[in-house]
């Protein structure tokens, strides 16, 4: 099991992945959903070549285990004020497939070392939906400490936010 930045070998596997992602959570954001562009997508983003507007510079790594894509985390490397609130320094996904296996804990617990040897940061925020279960206990189980809960008002509706700060 390792984390690497988005590649071309795995763009299937990627592909199923989404099409997973699309039957169980058909009107979920996806930032990376055009697999014919996700691998120079990320390095913009790494680079900070063209970023949309509030985004921030971010490396994007992909979980891979057994030659396939088990998931994907996304690490920013700063907080603007909307990340602050919602979003923090670090958003990840489980292919549904591959979910309840301890897969997010793994993944999460491998970008933290990224987070500390490469960015040199000390703690990093995530935050979570305030009814993801799933996303709770990945938090949870590498070390989050609940600060607070807060409301936002996204696209998608008003929601609660837990944020939680991990010490590195």
């Amino acid at each position: 099991m390792r984390l690497i930045r988005p590649d071309n070998k795995y763009i299937q596997s990627y592909i199923e992945a989404n099409e997973e992602d699309e039957t169980f959570r058909p009107h979920a954001e996806r930032r990376f959903n055009h697999p014919e562009t996700i691998v120079e997508s990320s390095y913009n983003l790494e680079h900070g070549i063209n970023l949309p507007a509030n985004y921030v510079r971010a490396t994007t790594f992909w979980l891979i285990d057994n030659e396939k894509f088990i998931g994907e985390i996304n690490i920013r490397h700063e907080l603007n004020s909307f990340l602050i609130n919602y979003g923090g320094h670090i958003g990840y996904e489980i292919r549904q497939s591959e979910c309840m296996k301890g897969y997010g804990t793994k993944m999460l617990s491998m970008a933290l070392a990224y987070c500390k040897d490469t960015l040199n940061l000390h703690k990093v925020l995530i935050t979570c939906d305030d009814d993801n279960i799933g996303s709770i206990k990945v938090i949870e189980n590498n070390g989050g400490i609940l600060e607070n809960k807060v409301k936002n008002s996204l696209a998608r509706g008003n929601v609660t936010t837990r944020r939680y700060w991990i010490n590195i």
